[in-house]
């Protein structure tokens, strides 16, 4: 009989221990870090800043702890962006360059400081010295001091063309102390994975990174999801085909790239081609695929139980290689610890903070780490919105607050503070067109009939292609060279100085100078801080 009365006093303290138990880890989960009302701030972002539709991912430790689309892969239709909405990634991509060379790191292939030239033995620059002297670390830290025309991305050319260009830019500032933004030389880190590896540095970022890493809706290059006739090989291109739809590709679940035109009003636009710089920014992905490589990145080199990378390049990644850095303008131009391997580093909140943005023309992208925290997030957008001479407030405003939340730091309102600043930098920019229109002269025809300006000028010290200049339906008009190439229309603006204008494309405030010789001859023309001779007969032959 003791034992059947003892036996509810037992059970009576073991179910006291089940709820104190219960009620410690409520109040242990209750005080970990959470977003708050993150997808209503979200959707109040987009409506303050101005969107048609952006994937937005958060990582806390080796957990996803938000992943959502707002709004529509395409303006005017309903089809709404997901997490795994594809997007291209633009300069984002540079963050997985060094990556690709650390996984030759690890296989012992390859050193971060090994010279250029060990790999690609006809690699040249301008200098014979810094030909000799540069190394790997050096094109993926921006520490060259060489920075890069325009020209390879208006131009159609391949990847040994646009590597190419760099042998005849003159260095600007000090190799090594100085910090000078070259896609170029990603492009050239890129090369040195394919001549390494025995394949080109998308298909071994495919093999190698993004299927270990389960990336599998990513892809190295739009031609991987779209049929050529939809994507313009260049930045500000045209695709062969002039109307098309999301629908087109043959994913079936893309966004496409929008810019505002001068009425503000959202127009669609084609992907465009990185490919002759890969290592740049060619990568496609959407916001679920981009957890596993923030996951990977926070914790090491590991994802899903499998060891990537090691710890100790991937601390080499993270850690900064460029006192010098650049201006992130994280979040309004706080001073830059300088840049790692495809990270600008800063800090945030007294920890250090990498973050890279996209800048494919309609496809901003933004990617931020806190990796002493482990803490990241990645907002893809299908719109160009640009606050306060910053085309990445949309995608901060949205990964500030996360970090804000998940730190348990006071939230703040970054869209507005974003929208503020964007209104005062509306009114400078409207000063400055205001200006320009007031400086137009009036009654001031060009020198010469337009049929004269006709011809093809090259920027030969630079080695630009052919530029051409043809007359059609009575207007002036402009092309690189290739087909689908960077083109414009030139319109008369005062003098002998016209205006480019992009068929399609959001206002122009880039010009062009034709200069004329004493003998009344169109000589030349200027634009994009070049210099353009015109051919003679025999050079265009």
């Amino acid at each position: 009989m003791k034992s059947i009365r003892r036996t509810p006093r037992a059970l009576r303290t073991l179910f006291c221990l089940l709820v104190t138990l219960v009620a410690s880890n409520g109040a242990q989960a209750s005080t970990q870090p959470q977003l708050k009302d993150y997808a209503r701030y979200i959707e109040q972002a987009r409506a303050d800043l101005g969107n048609v539709g952006v994937a937005v991912a958060v990582v806390h430790g080796d957990r996803v702890v938000f992943a959502q689309g707002f709004g529509v892969k395409e303006y005017g239709k309903a089809d709404k962006v997901g997490p795994d909405t594809l997007f291209q990634i633009g300069s984002t991509t540079k963050a997985f360059t060094p990556a690709t060379l650390a996984l030759l790191v690890d296989a012992g292939k390859l050193g971060w400081d090994d010279p250029v030239v060990n790999y690609l033995p006809e690699f040249q620059l301008q200098d014979p010295w810094l030909t000799r002297h540069l190394t790997l670390r050096d094109t993926v830290t921006h520490r060259s001091g060489i920075a890069e025309t325009p020209y390879f991305v208006l131009a159609a050319m391949n990847s040994d063309e646009a590597v190419r260009q760099l042998r005849y830019i003159p260095a600007e500032a000090e190799f090594r102390d100085s910090y000078r933004y070259s896609n170029l030389m990603y492009g050239v880190a890129g090369q040195v994975v394919g001549a390494v590896s025995g394949m080109r540095w998308q298909d071994f970022i495919k093999q190698r990174l993004l299927q270990p890493l389960q990336m599998n809706r990513s892809g190295a290059s739009p031609y991987d999801f779209w049929d050529a006739k939809y994507v313009a090989p260049t930045f500000q291109g045209t695709a062969a085909i002039g109307r098309y739809s999301h629908t087109d590709a043959r994913d079936g679940d893309v966004a496409v790239p929008h810019i505002m035109d001068e009425r503000g009003t959202p127009k669609m636009i084609p992907w465009q081609s990185y490919d002759n710089a890969a290592g740049a920014g060619s990568i496609v992905s959407s916001a679920n695929d981009m957890t596993h490589w923030i996951i990977m990145n926070l914790n090491q080199g590991r994802f899903a139980g499998r060891q990537i990378l090691s710890p100790e390049v991937v601390k080499e990644m993270h850690q900064t290689q460029n006192l010098r850095g650049g201006d992130s303008r994280f979040p309004f131009g706080e001073t830059s610890e300088g840049y790692a391997m495809g990270w600008n580093k800063s800090r945030y909140h007294e920890r250090s903070l990498l973050t890279h943005g996209g800048g494919i023309i309609g496809f901003p992208a933004f990617v931020a780490l806190l990796p002493e925290a482990k803490i990241g997030v990645v907002v893809l957008a299908n719109s160009e919105q640009t606050v306060g001479g910053d085309n990445q407030a949309l995608r901060k405003a949205i990964a500030l607050r996360a970090i804000d939340d998940l730190l348990n730091k006071p939230q703040r309102q970054w869209s507005r503070e974003f929208l503020a600043r964007a209104k005062q930098s509306g009114a400078e920019l409207q000063e400055r067109k205001d200006a320009a229109l007031k400086s137009r002269l009036q009654n001031a025809p060009a020198s010469l009939p337009l049929e004269q300006y006709v011809g093809d000028y090259a920027d030969q010290r630079l080695h630009s292609g052919p530029v051409k200049v043809r007359l059609a339906d009575g207007q002036l008009e402009l092309s690189f060279a290739g087909a689908g190439a960077y083109s414009a229309t030139l319109e008369h603006w005062h003098h002998d100085v016209f205006r480019l204008l992009q068929k399609g494309r959001d206002e122009s405030w880039s010009f062009v100078n034709f200069s004329i010789d004493p003998l009344g001859k169109s000589a030349s023309l200027s634009m994009f801080d070049g210099t353009f001779d015109r051919l003679t007969q025999e050079q265009t032959r």
